[in-house]
C-alpha cells in the first residue's frame, strides 16, 4: 500500500495513512484517533458487512468496491433517512434479541448483512412499518432494488438463498451505470 497523507477529521491537519480502511490513525497535531473512509463526506461503508468489506481488503479492490457504492448504490448522494432508519432499527431489534445477524451477507454490492428473525415483529420507518415472521430473513433493499420492485421501505423481507459469488452492481447487467436523481 503506498503511503500517503489524510487530513484529520478533527482537526484538518495532515496525517500519515498507510492506505487500509480498516486500521485506525492518530493525528500528531490533535492526538485524535480515526478510521479513514473511502469518502470524507459520508460513511460509504454504512450498508456493507464487516467481513464482505475484509475480504474486497484482503483481494486489493477495496477502492473498486468503495466506488460501486458510492456512484452504483449510493447514486452519489448521502445515504437516505429511510436507509439510516434500517441501520437503526436493525441495531434496536439485534440489542432486543428480535433478529440476529448470520454469517452470511447478500451477494450484490453493497454487501449487507442478512439478519434472521428470531421472533415477529416489525421494522418500524417514521410512519410505516415492515413485519417480518421469525425464521424469516431481512435484508436492506438498495435504491435499485426499491425502484425495480417498487419498494417503499429499504428492505426485503423473506427466505434467500446463499450465494457464494460476490458482484459489483456496475459489472451486472441491468446496473443503473452511476445514475444521479
Amino acid at each position: 500500500m503506498n503511503r500517503q497523507q489524510i487530513p484529520c477529521t478533527t482537526c484538518g491537519a495532515p496525517v500519515d495513512w498507510n492506505g487500509s480502511y480498516s486500521r485506525s490513525v492518530e493525528c500528531s497535531y490533535c492526538g485524535a484517533s480515526f478510521v479513514p473512509s473511502a469518502t470524507g463526506t459520508e460513511d460509504v461503508w454504512l450498508m456493507t458487512d464487516r467481513v464482505a468489506r475484509a475480504r474486497y481488503e484482503f483481494k486489493g479492490t477495496l477502492d473498486s468496491l468503495a466506488q460501486d457504492i458510492r456512484f452504483e448504490v449510493m447514486r452519489a448522494q448521502d445515504w437516505s433517512s429511510l436507509d439510516r432508519t434500517f441501520v437503526a432499527e436493525a441495531a434496536r431489534l439485534e440489542e432486543a434479541g428480535a433478529i440476529r445477524r448470520l454469517a452470511s451477507f447478500w451477494a450484490a454490492s453493497p454487501h449487507p448483512p442478512i439478519f434472521r428473525a428470531l421472533q415477529n415483529g416489525e421494522f418500524v420507518f417514521e410512519d410505516q412499518r415492515a413485519r417480518f415472521k421469525a425464521d424469516q430473513e431481512l435484508v436492506w433493499a438498495c435504491p435499485m432494488t426499491r425502484d425495480r420492485f417498487d419498494l417503499r421501505l429499504p428492505i426485503l423481507v423473506g427466505d434467500f438463498q446463499s450465494e457464494r459469488i460476490q458482484r459489483l452492481c456496475g459489472d451486472m447487467a441491468n446496473a443503473m451505470m452511476g445514475r444521479m436523481s
